[in-house]
């Protein structure tokens, strides 16, 4: 059972971070590079171009049951490019990502854990959304560690794939104040939201994740858990 302790520490972080008239907390922190870049990834795989016609319509994927249940089968590469596109890429000219971000710099990574791709190992990719491309860093089925850092029972074997998002406070840091962390927690929100209606205009099964043992998923991710945090999850599945 959770101590009141426990149970007040949203409220406690909330009151923290609150901005008060004439008592703002003071700039601070260094520079933070606005992407994640692996020097000698196991292999780059160029995503097909995203198309933006076709599908199904907004408020169509807005008003669609998202309770059903995936059946196994391989993704296509093509639906992982568009998806991974609609949650943080670039839009067409490349002047804003495709996800609600609340500054000039978006403070989130997102990552693929492979398990049934068309044209891909299985395995984790980090998606490079300059290039529309995944870097692959680890070789393997995931789906064992993967299943193990997640608190609720997943049949991973229904699913094919999963997206990963997480954040990194020091990039919001200077602009933000202490407020770093209300960002990140609202950007990876957004991101989801967006992979979760490309999916389901493509007729495929997204559902969003938050509950999962953090240093476990950390590990996985092959970050340290504390300069990058996991932040949520969209199973994808058809």
């Amino acid at each position: 059972m959770a101590s009141s302790k426990d149970r007040s520490l949203g409220a406690s972080f909330h009151a923290q971070t609150k901005y008060r008239r004439g008592h703002l907390p003071s700039v601070t922190g260094n520079v933070v590079a606005p992407f994640k870049v692996y020097a000698n990834p196991l292999e780059v795989v160029t995503l097909p171009v995203p198309d933006l016609r076709g599908g199904r319509g907004l408020w169509s994927a807005l008003a669609s049951s998202r309770e059903h249940i995936p059946e196994g089968g391989q993704l296509r590469q093509k639906q992982v490019s568009q998806i991974l596109w609609s949650t943080a890429g670039f839009t067409y000219g490349g002047q804003q990502r495709t996800h609600v971000a609340s500054g000039p710099i978006a403070s989130i990574e997102t990552y693929l854990i492979a398990m049934r791709v068309q044209d891909m190992f299985p395995g984790l990719y980090h998606y490079d959304p300059r290039d529309h491309a995944v870097e692959f860093f680890f070789r393997g089925d995931p789906s064992e560690s993967f299943s193990a850092a997640l608190l609720a029972e997943v049949d991973l074997e229904a699913h094919a794939a999963a997206l990963v998002f997480t954040g990194i406070p020091a990039r919001m840091e200077p602009a933000t104040r202490n407020r770093a962390y209300r960002h990140l927690y609202g950007e990876a929100s957004a991101a989801a939201q967006n992979a979760v209606l490309a999916g389901v205009g493509m007729d495929l099964v997204a559902s969003y994740l938050a509950e999962f043992y953090d240093d476990e998923l950390a590990r996985l991710l092959q970050v340290d858990g504390a300069a990058e945090i996991p932040l949520g999850i969209v199973l994808l599945g058809r």
